[in-house]
């Protein structure tokens, strides 16, 4: 899936600024259920390969499209619990299919996979375009709809689409615009950071602990039954994403990832130190370091990245932005799973686990002092959380929302007045 991933998330970004996110997604998950039931009961081999090559096509448009899309559509008060959401689904069905794998043939079991692709593909109809979108390619009426489906009879349509225009430009119109824009300091540096965030994520060794987990537990000598331990891991990591999607807008975004990446970071840490020194009798170490990775990753490792994915990319490049992430993520991620076994018969568990804990401290230290806070702030006040001059203050603080609003109102007020 992550082969298709790197080759394809360059072009999603630029279909869905020139197609809009919400007629793109539609077009990917119409046709999902029927790639699943013709992974189940193709008769021919290729005819298999083309199934999953097509499905893989889905998922990189899902990835891409989905974090943005919900950004744009939820008030901060709920931003974190929504932009949590397709982590926790995505735990719950790595679960269920788990356990659809143990108790039905192979056949069965992805046929059944189909199934809830067939509601949701009628109910994705239901979801309005980007009012961002809609304001860039000037459709204002369209955006003033969308912006009313989404607020209902009591919001305030005029001034939220007032805020929206205030942070979109003429130079945003085109692809080629967004790609100048995107040359700009204020907004490539979110995208290099939060593209740092997910390869130093996956090379802090994400994939082969959940991929390799009964692997891993065999070589350091743990004996378990593999069904019972994968199971167990699932458990571990969809309840640490249900507390973490419930807190995530109370406790914020930054500290919650932090504290979750040092602990990922001791974990590893602990059994690499414990296995490449050979310490007898403590089996049990890889076993707890494991558990209590799966716990910290849930809790914030797994969703926050995510939702910084949709909160902190600039609305000039959003979409071309959240694109180049997803690319450089599939391909780290593809790499690390593809070579685990090769570097681990090279280098030993204990010292693996060792650089994986390095390089999930140093997703630590990149939020810690390079990415601000994002909790109850509106997408219209993180625009300049990088520009040169905010940097410092945004890292230190957030700005509350209607403060937000009410900066935002008071400079279209003075352009409105200077250009009057």
């Amino acid at each position: 899936m992550f082969v298709v991933g790197f080759m394809v998330s360059p072009l999603v970004g630029f279909i869905a600024e020139h197609a809009g996110p919400r007629r793109l997604l539609i077009i990917a998950m119409f046709p999902v259920a029927g790639l699943w039931l013709l992974q189940a009961y193709s008769p021919y081999l290729w005819l298999l390969y083309l199934g999953r090559c097509l499905l893989s096509i889905t998922s990189t448009v899902t990835f891409t499209v989905v974090q943005p899309l919900l950004a744009e559509f939820c008030p901060p008060g709920i931003r974190g619990l929504a932009l949590a959401l397709p982590e926790l689904f995505g735990c719950a069905g790595l679960l269920l299919a788990y356990l659809l794998a143990s108790l039905l043939p192979w056949d069965m079991a992805t046929a059944v996979s189909a199934a809830p692709f067939l509601p949701l593909s009628l109910l994705i109809l239901l979801v309005p375009e980007s009012p961002y979108w809609l304001v860039r390619k000037k459709k204002i009426d369209a955006a003033e709809r969308s912006l009313r489906l989404l607020l209902g009879r009591d919001g305030n349509v005029a001034e939220e689409l007032l805020i929206i225009r205030s942070t979109t430009t003429q130079r945003q119109c085109q692809v080629k615009d967004q790609i100048r824009e995107l040359r700009k300091a204020r907004n490539a540096i979110p995208v290099v950071l939060l593209a740092s965030v997910f390869m130093l994520r996956e090379l802090g060794g994400k994939g082969p602990v959940f991929n390799f987990t009964v692997y891993m537990f065999r070589n350091a000598g743990v004996q378990l039954d593999a069904f019972y331990c994968t199971v167990f891991v699932g458990v571990a990591r969809l309840a640490s994403t249900c507390i973490s999607a419930c807190t995530l807008d109370l406790v914020g975004r930054k500290h919650l990832l932090v504290a979750t990446a040092v602990i990922c970071a001791a974990s590893e840490g602990v059994a690499g130190a414990f296995l490449f020194l050979e310490v007898e009798c403590a089996t049990w170490v890889p076993l707890a370091s494991v558990i209590v990775f799966v716990v910290a990753y849930g809790l914030g490792m797994g969703p926050v990245p995510w939702t910084y994915l949709g909160e902190l990319l600039p609305t000039p490049v959003r979409s071309l932005g959240a694109a180049l992430v997803t690319c450089c993520y599939s391909i780290i991620f593809f790499i690390v799973n593809f070579l685990f076994l090769e570097v681990l018969s090279s280098l030993g568990l204990g010292l693996t686990l060792l650089i994986f804990g390095a390089a999930n401290l140093a997703v630590a230290i990149i939020v810690l002092f390079h990415i601000p806070e994002t909790k109850g702030r509106t997408l219209q006040d993180l625009e300049n959380a990088f520009a040169s001059e905010n940097k410092g203050k945004a890292l230190r603080q957030p700005i509350s929302t209607v403060a937000g609003i009410v900066e935002n109102k008071q400079t279209l007020s003075k352009d409105q007045k200077s250009a009057g």
